[in-house]
């Protein structure tokens, strides 16, 4: 097979918003195949009263967008929040190459790449005169510093996704190649995400609070707790934002949120996680509401570390025991998609396994019995977002209908980060996985949900080296397979990406195929 991968200099495409609702920490992985270039962008159900269309240009100089979840840090070298690169990705920092709304992969900092025909060597031709917010230039020098500081460090949290590159060379100023141990179809995807951000050495050590990217936005101000305000670069080298100026605002109660909507403090609700607060919203001809897609797999984390979850009749009692659609319409109501493993409809790769544990709280409690499980205490942490919230409500009743003892722990995301997911101090915890298409932690037996098998780890390394794009799937298809024969978690439903945004927003797109929410190209004509 030719894996050779050309792409022809190209305008830079334009960047457009991609709303993404918080999810934590978890990291990433991707089939997205290196041929793959272009895709049918997922379906947007809109509701608004009337429709307008606006000129390229922004009337009001500033926008702000409210959300739930802010970033404990704005370093993303060392913290995998999804919080962090949703306001930084394709706004402040850029990468080599970026994901647009349709979820393909298209040219940012390098003009072209081309792949050679063993497919073991990328090569980027890099863009001229871009320079760093602080006047640092651009240049193959930045790469192989970006690239390394993800293969040498130690504390990473994507460092295993760069596992294929042997090493990174500068051949001239505008050219760097990227020589790998192995074919992989995940790498270029990889090179989209917050780990293929490039830097630059001399605000490294700023990068927890100032960071200092190449995009056409520049940092203005973090008041933690409060909002972080980006500002317009007008030094940048591609088609300039068309705001002057864009707030996060972070509004942790979602009836605040919608109040500070109605109210006119903010513009857009960037993942309304209130689903029944939209009523108030449709029908007025002041707002649109948007109903997107995101990759987000609300997913009971089951840790196999702690006896009795170690026990495959125990995990299987727990998946068992789960009414997903009673969590769907309880906690969300109505909005959500079942899931029945760690893949969405919006995976090239996805198979429906949603019926390997229909709900059957009988053979739950027959389990439970005969792995003598009976009256466990199990601890469900719960961070502060309401589909956990409320939906570890629903779970936890469903769990004690079958005979186990529920305590539940309300975390903020400080806590939440340190003790579950790094420490691994909990038993069962509910969070969306928001990263697209990630697998690949199946592999890790130290991520925090503990799950190990030497087989799926290695059918993840033989789908990421496969170059048939068939062939990979079906061996994708497979670890879905396994995991869910293992109960590794117990998937609960896919996250639904709700926003709202004033009338005469325009650049806005409510699909979440990544984490960036990307404000290039937002504008408010009212």
């Amino acid at each position: 097979m030719n894996l050779r991968r050309s792409i022809a200099i190209l305008p830079v495409l334009a960047l457009v918003v991609a709303a993404c609702t918080g999810g934590g920490a978890p990291t990433t992985e991707t089939t997205a195949p290196p041929e793959t270039t272009s895709s049918t962008a997922p379906a947007v159900t809109t509701t608004q009263a009337t429709t307008t269309t606006a000129p390229p240009t922004s009337a009001v100089p500033e926008v702000r967008i409210g959300l739930q979840l802010e970033p404990p840090t704005l370093d993303l070298t060392t913290t995998a929040a999804a919080a962090i690169p949703q306001v930084l990705l394709y706004n402040v920092y850029e990468t080599l190459v970026k994901l647009d709304e349709t979820g393909s992969i298209q040219p940012l900092l390098a003009e072209s790449w081309e792949l050679s025909d063993d497919g073991l060597e990328y090569t980027f031709q890099l863009r001229k005169g871009v320079k760093f917010h602080n006047g640092d230039p651009f240049n193959a020098d930045t790469v192989v510093f970006s690239i390394n500081n993800v293969l040498q460090s130690e504390e990473h949290p994507f460092r295993d996704t760069f596992e294929p590159i042997d090493s990174v060379v500068k051949v001239d100023d505008y050219t760097v190649k990227l020589k790998l141990k192995r074919f992989s179809a995940n790498l270029l995807f990889y090179l989209t995400q917050g780990q293929g951000v490039m830097l630059t050495p001399s605000a490294m050590d700023t990068i927890a609070n100032s960071p200092v990217g190449t995009g056409p936005f520049a940092f203005g101000e973090w008041v933690p707790g409060d909002s972080i305000t980006l500002v317009r670069n007008p030094d940048y080298w591609g088609d300039p934002a068309l705001l002057e100026k864009v707030v996060f605002k972070y509004i942790n109660d979602p009836n605040a949120l919608n109040n500070a909507l109605l109210a006119g403090d903010i513009d857009i609700i960037a993942g309304v996680s209130a689903p029944e607060l939209l009523e108030v919203f449709k029908g007025d001809p002041s707002f649109v509401v948007y109903e997107g897609l995101t990759n987000g797999e609300v997913t009971l984390a089951i840790n196999a570390d702690n006896p009795p979850l170690d026990d495959l009749r125990v995990r299987q009692a727990i998946s068992y025991a789960i009414d997903r659609q009673a969590i769907i319409d309880g906690a969300y109501f109505g909005y959500g998609v079942p899931i029945g493993s760690h893949t969405t409809p919006l995976d090239p790769y996805y198979v429906d396994l949603t019926d390997v544990y229909p709900y059957n709280p009988d053979k739950a409690r027959v389990l439970l019995e005969e792995a003598g499980a009976v009256g466990t205490t199990l601890r469900l942490f719960l961070p502060p977002v309401s589909y956990a919230r409320r939906g570890g409500e629903i779970v936890a009743s469903q769990l004690e209908d079958v005979g186990f003892d529920i305590e539940i722990n309300n975390v903020e995301w400080g806590v939440w980060l340190e003790d579950v997911f790094r420490n691994k101090d909990y038993d069962l915890s509910i969070v969306a996985h928001v990263e697209p298409r990630d697998l690949g932690k199946y592999g890790d037996p130290d991520y925090y949900w503990a799950y190990d098998n030497p087989e799926v780890a290695q059918m993840l390394i033989d789908a990421d080296s496969e170059p048939d794009e068939a062939k990979r799937n079906e061996i994708y298809a497979e670890i879905q397979r396994q995991i869910t024969a293992d109960a590794a978690n117990a998937w609960l439903f896919l996250l639904p990406a709700l926003s709202v945004t004033k009338q005469g927003i325009t650049g806005y797109i409510a699909n979440a195929p990544g984490l960036s929410l990307d404000v290039t190209k937002l504008a408010f004509n009212p």
